[in-house]
């Protein structure tokens, strides 16, 4: 094809193209509102889950399953503050 000159995302100058920068920025901030959004409501399920059976559990299980207990709770803690994070990026 004579003439023909591909043009490739790569090759795009955002000083010529300042929109495709901005679009990129707000698709960006939009997937990590979803991601907060998202993640919210498994952590809530997952923390009341573990409360749950920590307490009704706690004294018939051994040392071993009481420090899963822990070590899950500590995830969930974890996990809490990187949303946190991220919902505090995105305002």
């Amino acid at each position: 094809m004579m003439g023909y000159k591909p043009v490739h995302c790569e090759s795009l100058d955002n000083k010529i193209y300042p929109e495709v920068n901005s679009a990129r920025k707000e698709l960006y901030q939009k997937r990590k509102e979803d991601l907060v959004k998202e993640l919210v409501d498994p952590i809530c399920v997952i923390s009341n889950a573990n409360e749950l059976l920590s307490s009704r559990l706690g004294k018939f299980v051994d040392d071993e399953t009481r420090a899963y207990f822990e070590m899950i709770s500590r995830a969930i803690t974890k996990t809490r503050t990187l949303v946190e994070e991220l919902r505090q990026e995105t305002n």
